[in-house]
């Protein structure tokens, strides 16, 4: 196998499960505050055990989204370590590791984090050859991938 072609499998790869992984986040997020909330309302009988309710949810929904960040925290360090190590020829996949590299960075700094999910969707999408004509994607990818 070329390093192309592992270059390949291994940015269509990580790129989904990157994604995957983070798309898991907001959802958590909004089921951790939306269940803390509601439980501090409707579970509590004064407004100290309300609070102290909603201090626990919140702590415990954020501890799961600490987690999932930190695995896809990870997973993106080890893509940028693997891919490191291959020498591409080809310069469109060159210029897709590169997107992908930024939004693994992106993804790494807490408060850009949304950036790099809609990155990796965007290099999985461009990957797969999943470019729609006519819309904004195929202008991104003219702009981002074809360019001379």
């Amino acid at each position: 196998m070329s390093d192309d072609d592992q270059a390949m499998s291994l940015l269509k790869t990580s790129t989904r499960k990157s994604f995957r992984l983070s798309v898991i986040i907001p959802i958590v997020f909004f089921i951790a505050g939306l269940g803390s909330i509601l439980g501090a309302v409707f579970l509590s009988s004064t407004s100290e055990e309300a609070n102290r309710n909603l201090m626990i949810g919140l702590s415990i929904g954020f501890s799961i989204i600490l987690i999932f960040y930190l695995i896809n925290w990870f997973f993106c360090l080890s893509f940028l370590r693997e891919i490191k190590h291959l020498e591409i020829k080809d310069s469109k996949l060159q210029k897709l590791i590169d997107l992908s590299r930024y939004c693994c960075i992106l993804f790494m700094i807490p408060l850009t984090f949304f950036i790099g999910l809609v990155g990796f969707y965007k290099v999985n999408q461009f990957a797969e050859g999943k470019v729609q004509r006519g819309s904004l994607d195929q202008i991104l990818y003219k702009f981002l991938i074809e360019k001379r």
